[in-house]
């Protein structure tokens, strides 16, 4: 397993790029988002750009613009380089499925990904899927999931003494073949309790979450989606602490709820400055440098 922490100090001293480091030369916004786009199919990995002065927001912007699903699993973290200072982008792995282009990206050069273009890393480049990668990406899910299963199994294993288990039987199930409806008993006559449907509870993806609090913030102003990451990150919106905002499918990006709409522009109609101060506390807590508050994230 490769540290976080371990990439950065490679990121420091890199005098060329790598499967998990990548130096930029000059800015290309569609070749970072096209890098970082290969990096978390690959597992993750750090991206370093010269100086300190980066534009999250504009990274986050081309994000939302060219890849599929949601991706905003990435960090910024301040580097001494001997060349002068850099800012290192952390970049995690995607979890579920890989990131799709989502349109035709056209750089400083010409085309740099076309249209439901997959990328991954080999060596020091960015290029497009192989049968390997897809086999590799799939073996690596398929291995989170037993681990998964496995952590389950030691928690049933380890229950406290006079913990029953309660085997539940499913009584229908949709299309795809999750449970939609589920009884506590083998009794035919005892009562049934409904799954709700995350895609009814839960109808947004991000780009749609911006598209209706636009629409009902009546050109008042215009969010983007670093605003509502900004949003999230420092209100501490998750899957966890607020289910009725937030559900993330096993393979899918996330998706919100219209109680996280309602919630967004009643925040903004209170007080106007609410996503630009959001912005501006997100920007002021993010963690400058590699060291101190750095996470210790494995990846592989």
């Amino acid at each position: 397993m490769v540290r976080f922490s371990t990439l950065l100090e490679r990121a420091e001293t890199a005098t060329r790029s790598s499967k998990r480091v990548q130096l930029v030369e000059a800015l290309d916004w569609v070749e970072l988002v096209r890098d970082v786009a290969a990096m978390a199919n690959a597992g993750g990995g750090v991206i370093v750009v010269a100086g300190t002065e980066f534009d999250e927001e504009s990274l986050h912007d081309r994000l939302e613009r060219y890849v599929e699903p949601e991706f905003d699993a990435l960090e910024l973290r301040e580097l001494n380089r001997a060349d002068g200072p850099a800012t290192a982008l952390v970049v995690d792995g995607v979890v579920g499925g890989p990131l799709v282009f989502s349109e035709e990206g056209r750089g400083l050069d010409g085309v740099v990904f076309p249209r439901g273009a997959v990328f991954f890393r080999h060596g020091a480049k960015s290029e497009p899927a192989r049968g390997e990668d897809v086999r590799d990406f799939i073996r690596h899910q398929l291995d989170d999931i037993r681990e998964q299963w496995l952590r389950n199994i030691r928690a049933v294993m380890h229950a406290p003494g006079g913990a029953e288990i309660a085997v539940v039987e499913t009584a229908e199930r949709d299309e795809e073949g999750r449970p939609r409806l589920i009884r506590l008993t083998t009794d035919p006559s005892a009562p049934l309790y409904g799954q709700i449907d995350p895609d009814l509870s839960h109808p947004y993806r991000q780009k749609e979450v911006i598209t209706e609090v636009n629409k009902r913030l009546d050109g008042a102003r215009e969010v983007n989606a670093f605003d509502v990451l900004s949003v999230r990150r420092v209100h501490e919106i998750t899957e966890e602490t607020r289910p009725e905002f937030v559900h993330v499918p096993k393979f899918g990006s996330p998706q919100y709820s219209d109680a996280f709409v309602d919630w967004l522009v009643e925040r903004d109609r209170h007080d106007p400055e609410f996503f630009a101060r959001a912005k501006a506390r997100y920007i002021a807590t993010r963690p400058r440098s590699r060291r101190g508050s750095q996470a210790e994230t494995e990846r592989p």
